[in-house]
């Protein structure tokens, strides 16, 4: 993390020695403590995340036959210099490795050029959360198997699958990874680990199991406690002034339906700037505008509850903050109750961005679909969340709404993230919808940092934040999802609520009216019908 700079005054005829301040050691103990404590969300660095996958270059579906570095015996997933570190290893089913200890598939991971790997084992124990070398819930297998726990390197890492017969190189492969700048302290992982690092790592445990299970505790008291009513057509406002982070927002809304989640707007203004930096649907922000509270789901960062709906995301300000409710519904909103816990503070530091939600949406049918924008060799049109310009910033993940009132599967298309960069492709290329919310097989499983709120059919929400694996850009960042539109079905929606940080204060830039008709869910009777 940068510090803030310290202002030297110079005094005429007396030498003065100016010393930069030591940059902060990136070890595993520093990555652990990043990948449950959201306080260092808004910094910004310089740093550039990317991924090495096996995607389809032929803009296809074969993911799982598109190695990139093959070499005889050897299969190189990762090939990187540092300084960096390795935050996410996932593949495929791993079913074709059953046999391993025959076919003697291992995978290996070098760290700074050192001859002995860190790791050297056969693929299903890397995997295995039993016996393998990762505790839950940094290993998983419920989906697809995949690792989030970090591996930081110094000066070079390879990640590579062996096998004497070049044969059985399983199925799809993804690897996240980030590089620092060069004057970046990063310390290479060591086995075995430390005393330190080993209380770090069950503390890193403990929240990301109790994230995913239960609404967070409340705060012994909160800063804003207020109730606003909002007539039909109108708005209304919080504001608060000073300097201060937002550390956690709990809504209530009565009455609580579709037409008040989805036609009313929360906006958040920032230091007194006229841009809306945050503009999404109240619904759309925590995943419940067509559901209401009657889907749940807990995370590190949001979650529906029975009666509210929560934000962990740290929203830092330096000049106060406008809160405001736009109401475009028919109906009159008799109360919005807004809870805000507030770390108040003499200033925010310099490397700190202003948080922002952008909400987009397009609609996929016989035609529509023909004038979105297309990437590299796909013939599938692409959602584009998230198109930030002439700005420092941070992308940190997002929720995903499709309305998919069909038995099919309903997502194949891979994600593009830009990070100051153009042309194709990019440096972070999927190889799937579902293996960027670390799920797969056409069904979810629920974790700290990703997972569903609801499934197909019908309007299908699904989440993914980024901690460790953020994305930092110094001037520009895109990111885009293929979507896999079916010639035998009629209508979708596809919508997205993109979370993200930046520096000077932007506008979200989001869409301003949602498309309809809107998918309606009658649960009483499982039936659907756009409205």
């Amino acid at each position: 993390m940068k510090t803030a700079h310290l202002v030297c005054l110079a005094i005429i005829c007396l030498p003065v020695a100016v010393h930069a301040q030591k940059p902060e050691t990136k070890d595993l103990k520093y990555f652990l403590h990043q990948l449950y404590s959201v306080d260092n969300l808004p910094v910004l660095e310089d740093s550039h995340t990317y991924m090495s996958s096996t995607w389809d270059t032929t803009g296809g579906n074969s993911d799982g036959d598109c190695f990139k570095n093959l070499q005889g015996t050897r299969n190189i997933l990762l090939d990187v210099d540092g300084p960096g570190c390795v935050h996410r290893i996932f593949t495929g089913v791993t079913y074709g490795f059953i046999d391993a200890s025959t076919l003697g598939t291992k995978i290996q991971v070098f760290l700074d050029g050192n001859p002995a790997p860190l790791y050297d084992m056969d693929v299903t124990r890397f995997f295995d959360d039993h016996t393998g070398p990762f505790p839950y819930p940094f290993v998983f297998q419920k989906t697809y198997p995949g690792i989030m726990f970090p591996i930081p390197f110094a000066r070079h890492c390879r990640i590579q699958l062996v096998n004497d017969r070049a044969v059985n190189w399983g199925n799809y492969w993804q690897v996240v990874y980030t590089k620092y700048s060069n004057d970046a302290v990063v310390r290479s992982l060591q086995l075995p680990l430390s005393a330190a690092e080993r209380n770090e790592l069950a503390k890193a445990c403990r929240a990301w199991v109790e994230a995913e299970s239960k609404c967070p505790p409340s705060p012994s008291a909160w800063t804003v406690d207020k109730s606003i009513s909002v007539g039909s057509q109108r708005s209304g406002a919080i504001t608060f002034e000073g300097s201060g982070v937002i550390k956690e927002m709990r809504i209530s809304v009565l009455p609580n339906t579709a037409e008040v989640l989805q036609h009313t707007r929360l906006n958040l203004q920032w230091d007194g700037h006229p841009e809306k930096s945050v503009d999404v649907p109240l619904g759309y922000f925590f995943g419940n505008a067509d559901y209401q509270n009657q889907k749940q789901f807990s995370s590190l960062l949001l979650g529906i509850a029975n009666r509210q709906v929560y934000s962990r995301f740290p929203m830092p300000f330096g000049k106060g903050f406008v809160m405001t409710f736009v109401n475009e519904s028919k109906e009159n909103i008799q109360s919005i109750s807004v809870k805000l816990q507030i770390e108040k503070r003499q200033s925010i530091p310099g490397d700190w961005g202003r948080f922002h939600a952008t909400w987009k949406e397009i609609r996929i049918d016989s035609s529509a679909h023909k004038s979105y924008p297309r990437f590299g060799k796909s013939t599938r049109p692409f959602l584009v969340l998230l198109d930030a310009q002439n700005c420092r910033g941070k992308y940190v993940g997002n929720l995903l709404h499709v309305a998919w009132p069909y038995p099919t599967w309903w997502g194949e298309g891979d994600w593009l993230i830009w990070s100051d960069q153009s042309g194709f492709p990019p440096g972070y290329h999927g190889t799937g919808t579902e293996e960027y919310y670390n799920s797969g097989w056409c069904w979810f499983d629920r974790k700290a940092v990703s997972g569903f709120i609801t499934q197909k059919p019908a309007n299908v929400f699904v989440y993914s934040f980024h901690m460790n694996d953020s994305f930092q850009f110094q001037k520009t960042l895109k990111v885009a999802v293929e979507v896999w539109w079916h010639t035998d079905i009629l209508r979708s929606i596809y919508g997205s609520t993109a979370f993200w940080y930046a520096y000077p204060v932007q506008d979200a830039n989001s869409q301003k009216t949602l498309l309809s008709p809107r998918l309606n869910h009658n649960l009483a009777t499982d039936t659907f019908s756009w409205e």
